[in-house]
């Protein structure tokens, strides 16, 4: 084991809590950070080239996040087993256990292109933007299909390095690709004056495929403790069980959460066509077709708005994160008070930073934000997409401080291996809360119109945040009132 390992593994089973936090959280979080401007570049550049393109931009990334919850929920699962054993100074069975992760992690791409690729345009249509803005689109979303394969490997690799608390690594990458994909976009848009986003999606998928070797070099290297070792390439069911145990609610959350992002947009986009329809002749073409590209702007406008908060939302789940590899190391070295200890800590930054971000997001910066899609040729157009955005994200943007509330409670279940619970959180945000309000605010207030997307995005996560909180109180008052910390450490030792 490389002696920075060592350093690291000792800091977060000994080290001040606050300073241990804080030390693994600092660079993911500027990670993140990153990442959420990454894609907000994405819309930025897009919208030098039309309205429409933010719209099929935006609306699209809800379906890529869908499809890689796959790669990201079994690269989480994967990595809560690695560190535990990381924790307790089983190396070979970390390393066993990483090996066995990347070759789930190859199964799972190659079954993703061979579906995804032939169904793109029909996956494109399911977005909810419009049949002109799918056709348009379709080749940008092939693209996007490859990359995630190369997204799934380094989200793994990542993974694997956030495991053992090594997230300066990760935080010096995130330029080097954050910096190869700004380079292609400038010289794309403004050298050679594109105008189809399919650049957009070679720039970024250049980008990552630079990333998969510069991470792919370090996992060969032999001081690595998780050194990719052909040899132990297997899908035994001895390490596989435990890793899907963990990995499907985790998969299963992630895919739900965005899965009902994307029924929000077929959803709202659906209703609110219906909604412009009942107020012209649906005789008059020219009328119909101006209904259409409206109900299309609103949807891009909802995924915007999304977008605006996850400059804010993304980095804060940093917490959920650095709280899951902290928690997972101390309790493989059987010490619960130390992973309680490192909840309540992270709970604290995640719910102060969360109510900064809001008040900065929504009450000083959100007109410059929204301002930056103001670009389009048709000066009309963007006015009007500029105005769903804002009336959509006053109220959406109440999702930031909840999300960061409930970021803070998810990295201690993630960390004690409660995955079903995070599962039954997610769909419990989307099915309970998101959608059946959506519903109701559409058909029993049509007069609120655009609004209805925000409000029911906002109030969902208000209550999940709330019911966040009080699975967390049942969760510590079962361990406080069990008192078993020894036996129960064993029990999920063994169990992992």
């Amino acid at each position: 084991m490389k002696i920075t390992d060592e350093k690291r593994r000792n800091l977060i089973l000994n080290g001040n809590m606050w300073k241990v936090v804080i030390a693994i959280c600092a660079p993911l979080f500027i990670y993140n950070l990153f990442n959420s401007l990454y894609n907000f570049v994405d819309s930025i550049f897009a919208n030098e080239i039309s309205t429409d393109s933010v719209s099929s931009i935006a609306a699209l990334g809800q379906i890529k996040n869908l499809l890689s919850s796959f790669g990201s929920g079994l690269a989480a699962g994967g990595a809560i087993i690695v560190a535990r054993c990381f924790g307790a100074g089983d190396f070979d069975k970390a390393r066993k256990n990483a090996n066995v992760l990347i070759t789930l992690i190859s199964c799972i791409v190659a079954v993703l292109a061979i579906i995804c690729i032939p169904l793109a345009y029909p996956i494109c249509k399911a977005s909810g933007i419009s049949q002109a803005q799918a056709q348009a689109s379709t080749g940008y979303f092939i693209i996007q299909i490859v990359e995630l394969i190369f997204v799934a490997y380094n989200n793994t690799f990542i993974a694997l390095q956030k495991s053992k608390g090594n997230t300066k690594s990760i935080f010096y990458l995130n330029f080097v690709t954050m910096g190869i994909k700004l380079v292609l976009n400038v010289i794309f848009i403004y050298g050679f004056h594109v105008t189809n986003i399919i650049w957009i999606a070679v720039a970024t998928l250049v980008s990552q495929i630079s990333l998969f070797f510069i991470l792919g070099f370090m996992m060969l290297r032999r001081n690595n403790i998780f050194q990719i070792s052909f040899k132990q390439f297997s899908l035994s069911w001895g390490y596989v069980k435990p890793i899907l145990i963990l990995s499907i609610p985790i998969f299963l959350g992630k895919f739900v959460f965005s899965f009902g992002k994307v029924a929000v947009n077929s959803i709202f986009g659906a209703r609110y066509l219906e909604i412009l329809k009942s107020q012209i002749d649906i005789t008059d073409e020219v009328a119909v077709k101006s209904a259409e590209a409206s109900a299309g702007l609103v949807v891009g406008a909802l995924a915007v708005s999304n977008s605006i908060d996850g400059i804010a939302t993304t980095p804060i789940n940093s917490f959920e994160e650095t709280e899951s590899t902290i928690i997972s190391q101390n309790l493989g070295n059987k010490n619960l008070k130390r992973a309680i200890d490192c909840f309540l800590k992270g709970f604290i930054l995640s719910t102060a930073i969360g109510i900064v971000a809001w008040i900065f997001i929504r009450f000083i910066f959100q007109n410059a934000l929204i301002g930056l899609y103001s670009q389009d040729q048709d000066p009309e157009k963007a006015d009007e997409f500029m105005k769903y955005v804002k009336m959509i994200h006053n109220y959406d943007s109440w999702s930031i401080p909840s999300l960061a509330i409930n970021s803070g409670v998810l990295g201690v279940l993630y960390g004690f291996g409660k995955t079903k619970l995070t599962m039954f959180i997610n769909i419990a945000r989307v099915f309970l809360f998101r959608i059946p309000l959506l519903v109701l605010l559409l058909y029993c207030f049509p007069q609120l119109g655009v609004e209805c997307a925000g409000i029911s995005m906002g109030i969902s996560n208000i209550c999940i945040a709330s019911m966040s909180i009080i699975c967390l109180v049942i969760f510590l008052i079962q361990i406080k009132r069990k008192g078993y910390q020894g036996m129960y450490l064993q029990k999920n030792t063994e169990e992992l």
